[in-house]
């Protein structure tokens, strides 16, 4: 009896080595953390890229419908990743094709996270996804820095090509109204595109998406995208016209519907004049609205939109609804374009005029830009962490407390206002926080009379 006891004892504790090497194993291969991976800084997987052309058959039906080129970054496990496996290569003008695209490599000479071309995506799929929007004139590229990051922390990224921006000085400029009008339908035919692919066991990105798990997110007039695929916009020419747009084309004139499969919204310095209060007001999904600082505004804006940055945060009704003002930074600190324009001049594509005269319009900001990146990417990551993945642990990053040690952030939660204080108080008006820490409020016109004009980014002149 004694032999068999000791003999069942060894038994058990061989079992107990191979569970443990089993547990061990577990978690060595396991890509998902068990704790928050600081979002300030590259994440746990690897990075996979993948390129491709769609075509809206509906619109621009004169060219044969409208291109909607798709530059999509996801999660990669790193153990799929090896020697041979060839770096990303992204296209620089994918409508046209007269330039050479370009690989990772030469983009991680500036600083930028590298990416593999279409690796299998993560064995931890299906993840969030963020649709993004550029700003006017610019491209997919310009916001890489948020495509790499984002992807390194689990969080797929499709960007499109706006066509008719006129980044490149050999396409068409379309009006503001129209560039406007075309942003969300873009956005939603991607994303309708994107989810047929994510079914189709054949296709790279098979089971890749959430479709539960959907943000939009974008850069000016690609905030306004954002918003409109949130909130909807009465009419898109209404506000452009009061801009000062006089010529703004009547078939404008038209409804731009919220797309019901965005779970929520993140914006960088997002056009919030190209709408009025009451369309933002009917934001009803978690929003975070990152931009310029109060001072910075003051300085840099006409008077009175010092409150850009706060207008979304005081009109979304979603929760939660944050604000993250950047100090020191200017407009155009949300797009890695001063990089590409120096990339662009030291491959040859530009001339030294074409590089220096975009340098001297959009790269004066005092923040350092590789500062500038990492903190909006950790702001974005902890958001769409909490409020796609439901990943609560991230909430401590997301506390005015924490941005205090933050000198670079001020952080605003929703504030607690009486809800009918802004029609009954003030009708016209709203109440906002200027600075964090501080109680003292100020007041701002819902729908001011003049707004700071929308930049075109482009290389067109």
């Amino acid at each position: 009896m004694r032999i068999k006891i000791l003999a069942l004892t060894k038994v058990l504790r061989v079992l107990g080595v191979c569970l443990l090497v089993l547990v061990l194993s577990v978690s060595i291969y396991s890509k998902k953390p068990t704790k928050p991976v600081d979002p300030g800084q590259i994440g746990p997987y690897e990075i996979g890229f993948t390129y491709f052309m769609l075509t809206d058959a509906s619109r621009n039906t004169d060219i044969g419908g409208r291109p909607i080129p798709v530059y999509l970054w996801y999660p990669v496990d790193p153990m799929d990743i090896t020697e041979f496996t060839p770096e990303a290569i992204c296209p620089l003008d994918p409508v046209s094709n007269l330039l050479p695209s370009l690989t990772s490599s030469e983009w991680e000479i500036y600083g930028f996270d590298r990416a593999y071309q279409e690796p299998p995506p993560s064995s931890d799929a299906p993840f969030p996804l963020v649709v993004f929007s550029h700003g006017f004139g610019a491209h997919p590229m310009a916001y890489l820095y948020i495509g790499t990051r984002l992807a390194s922390h689990g969080i797929a990224v499709a960007a499109t090509y706006h066509w008719g921006d006129a980044w490149w000085p050999w396409e068409p400029l379309d009006h503001l109204a129209v560039a406007s009008m075309n942003r969300p339908g873009d956005i939603s035919f991607m994303l309708t595109q994107l989810l047929a692919r994510n079914v189709d066991p054949e296709n790279l990105i098979y089971n890749l998406i959430n479709p539960n798990q959907v943000a939009a997110s974008g850069h000016s007039l690609g905030g306004y995208a954002s918003m409109t695929l949130a909130g909807g916009d009465d009419s898109v020419c209404d506000k452009i016209f009061e801009l000062g747009y006089v010529d703004t084309p009547p078939e404008t004139c038209v409804l731009s519907p919220p797309d019901p499969r965005i779970s929520a919204i993140v914006t960088l310095d997002g056009s919030t004049q190209v709408l009025y209060f009451d369309e933002m007001a009917r934001i009803t999904v978690p929003t975070m609205g990152i931009g310029q600082e109060w001072s910075t505004l003051y300085a840099l804006y006409p008077p009175g939109w010092e409150s850009w940055q706060a207008r979304l945060h005081a009109a979304s009704q979603g929760h939660p609804s944050y604000r993250v003002d950047v100090a020191e930074a200017y407009h155009n600190s949300f797009a890695n374009g001063c990089e590409g324009a120096n990339m662009l001049y030291d491959k040859g594509i530009i001339d030294e005029a074409t590089r220096d005269a975009f340098v001297a319009e959009h790269c004066a900001a005092p923040i350092p830009t590789a500062l500038a990146y990492q903190l909006i990417t950790k702001y974005m990551i902890a958001f769409l962490k909490i409020n796609l993945a439901s990943e609560q642990d991230y909430q401590n990053f997301l506390t005015p407390g924490y941005a205090l040690e933050e000198p670079y952030i001020e952080f605003f939660e929703t504030e607690k206002r009486n809800p009918n204080a802004n029609d009954e108080d003030w009708p016209g008006y709203y109440m906002y926080f200027m600075h964090q820490p501080g109680s003292a409020h100020a007041k701002a016109a819902k729908d001011p009379e003049q707004a700071p004009p929308i930049p075109h980014m482009g290389l067109k002149r």
